[in-house]
């Protein structure tokens, strides 16, 4: 048997303990440091737990709301195809139950990362901003798209809603943009909200018209 395959019971409590001097971590194998960012060791190539990284660490971003979302799917499909099952089922249970570990971890970063509500959420939280004092914000003009949905008696109409709100959307993603970039945390808040609200008229709007 090669050190890769190794012994799964035997060295399962070190791949669990992982953390060497230095603030590296030990490769479960061959015990040798790598580090956090390291899905596998580049001693002996096992694959590494995976290590308590950032979603924008995971996808190779820096924390900050403007990412290219292009780039994004292309890091999530490359990294997808590395862990893929089959790459790693001749290399024994604990490799193969550490790559879809990483792919677990994989897919939620993208997730998170791909919805811009989501993220932008995620990095409030990475900001430690709790919003504690998040505006009282009127949303007048979204519960009038809201009535007009509900008044809407065919597809035009309901198409009509559906434009002015994914136009909103698109505005408060550039709003959270601009707030992001200028730390100006109470309004990130409060596009959050009015940006929830009319994604919601845009996604009934589209169930609406599936029904028409």
């Amino acid at each position: 048997m090669s050190r890769i395959e190794g012994n799964v019971t035997d060295l399962t409590p070190r791949a669990q303990k992982g953390v060497a001097a230095g603030g590296l971590y030990t490769c479960w194998m061959c015990q040798t440091g790598v580090s956090a960012r390291a899905a596998f060791c580049h001693e002996c190539g096992t694959v590494q737990a995976v290590r308590p990284l950032s979603h924008f660490e995971r996808l190779g971003f820096d924390s900050r709301f403007d990412i290219d979302c292009a780039v994004l799917d292309a890091r999530h499909a490359a990294q997808v195809r590395i862990f893929q099952s089959r790459r790693f089922a001749s290399r024994g249970p604990r490799q193969a139950q550490l790559a879809g570990d990483h792919l677990q971890v994989l897919n939620e970063a993208f997730a998170v990362l791909r919805d811009p509500v989501r993220r932008a959420e995620y990095l409030l939280v990475l900001l430690q901003d709790g919003g504690a004092s998040i505006p009282e914000i009127r949303l007048d003009d979204v519960d009038a798209l809201k009535g007009e949905l509900h008044q809407a008696a065919d597809t035009a109409a309901i198409d009509r809603v559906a434009n002015e709100a994914s136009r909103g959307v698109e505005t408060c993603i550039r709003d959270l943009s601009a707030a992001f970039r200028q730390h100006a945390f109470t309004d990130v808040w409060g596009i959050l909200a009015r940006l929830s609200q009319l994604e919601n008229v845009a996604r009934d709007a589209r169930t609406r018209r599936g029904e028409v």
